[in-house]
């Protein structure tokens, strides 16, 4: 594939959106981002546009090229890497880091992060030749890296221990070689890494009152055709991920305790039941009733016969906008509540609950 890189740039004299002469440029974009991707599977793979608002995919850059038409050339995209067969998996061989200016006080802050981001690719990917694509997006620069990676790194033994290291070798690279700079709300994944088209337009800055020009999608760096390794990282990426499970398990097991029977004092409050009393669920609202929130109400908290039906039957109005009721609440929550009164039963307790019904009790550990 042989690759124009020139860029034709408006002037004030003709700005705006010319379709023939942005039709040319479009096309000369695509074809600089499709420069990065990997032979054969370049296609299928997905494209945005503002018209689109979704990813579609398509099967050829003439297909490609009809949409970022049809869309005015505004937020033109395609992803970084290929749609797969069922049961393919995909190698983490190009890195996509997005310095947004909203993210530092000044042109120049961002600027400097620029800089340093530059450094590191060199200095930890331990290649000085490497000379990655920049592209100023209009709200900040894209910086594209193919990277060399043979295969998946679920193939690779000290890696299997963990989920997705693939993809999240992605995210690490992303903060790890912009020093944590990188845009937190952009987190690369492979059915998600939308690479701008160089000479289409964003449509934040247009809508902000920007030019056609300054809203231009812009090459600041070409890529040099140096696939550096990621070796050099991947010791560093194991830590992470080391590190990562720990803190995972560390919230898991706080999220648990939290959970867990927490009474405060004079007020006889069992927590994860309180949460469960304000939070409407779609399933398991007769079980909820018979054997948490009736024992609950009644020989925990204490609560007069007609105070805890009212309180019942909110909740199951609650339930009910949620997914319809197929039953009666009414005649639920009297018998719950007698027996709950005659036989004195304690409710249900919160390990019981994780295993009867985890989806309740995953809803409750996020809260």
């Amino acid at each position: 594939m042989t690759i124009h890189l020139e860029i034709i740039r408006l002037t004030s004299k003709d700005e705006g959106i010319n379709t023939n002469r942005n039709k040319k440029e479009i096309e000369i974009g695509l074809n600089f981002i499709l420069y990065h991707l990997e032979e054969p599977t370049i296609f299928p793979r997905t494209i945005m546009t503002k018209k689109l608002g979704y990813q579609r995919i398509v099967y050829s850059k003439e297909r490609a090229l009809e949409h970022f038409i049809e869309s005015d050339f505004i937020d033109c995209r395609i992803n970084a890497f290929p749609a797969l067969k069922e049961g393919a998996t995909w190698i983490p061989e190009l890195l996509f880091i997005d310095l947004d200016l909203s993210n530092f006080n000044t042109k120049k802050s961002l600027q400097i992060a620029l800089d340093k981001t530059l450094r590191n690719i060199k200095e930890k990917l331990a290649n000085n030749n490497v000379h990655p694509t920049v592209l100023w997006s209009g709200n900040g620069y894209h910086i594209i890296l193919p990277v060399y990676c043979p295969v998946e790194l679920e193939r690779i033994q000290e890696f299997q221990e963990f989920d997705n290291p693939s993809e999240r070798f992605l995210r690490f690279a992303k903060d790890n070689l912009s020093n944590n700079n990188a845009d937190r709300a952009n987190n690369p994944s492979f059915r998600s890494c939308l690479l701008r088209i160089p000479n289409s337009f964003n449509a934040k800055c247009l809508a902000k009152g920007e030019s056609f020009e300054n809203s231009k999608v812009k090459i600041i760096q070409e890529w040099n055709k140096q696939r550096p390794s990621i070796k050099y990282l991947l010791s560093d990426f194991r830590r992470y991920l080391i590190n990562q499970k720990i803190n995972d398990l560390n919230k898991k097991r706080e999220a648990e305790r939290r959970l867990n029977y927490q009474s405060n004092i004079g007020n006889n409050n069992i927590f994860w039941i309180e949460k469960l009393l304000n939070t409407p669920v779609s399933d398991f609202r007769k079980n909820a009733i018979n054997l948490i929130l009736a024992p609950y109400l009644v020989n925990i908290k204490k609560l007069s016969y007609q105070e805890s039906f009212n309180i019942l039957i909110e909740w199951l109005k609650r339930c009910d906008s949620i997914r319809k009721l197929d039953f009666n609440p009414m005649p639920l929550a009297k018998s719950a509540l007698n027996i709950a009164t005659q036989k004195k039963i304690p409710p249900m307790k919160l390990q019981t609950l994780k295993n009867r019904n985890s989806e309740i009790y995953q809803i409750l550990q996020k809260l």
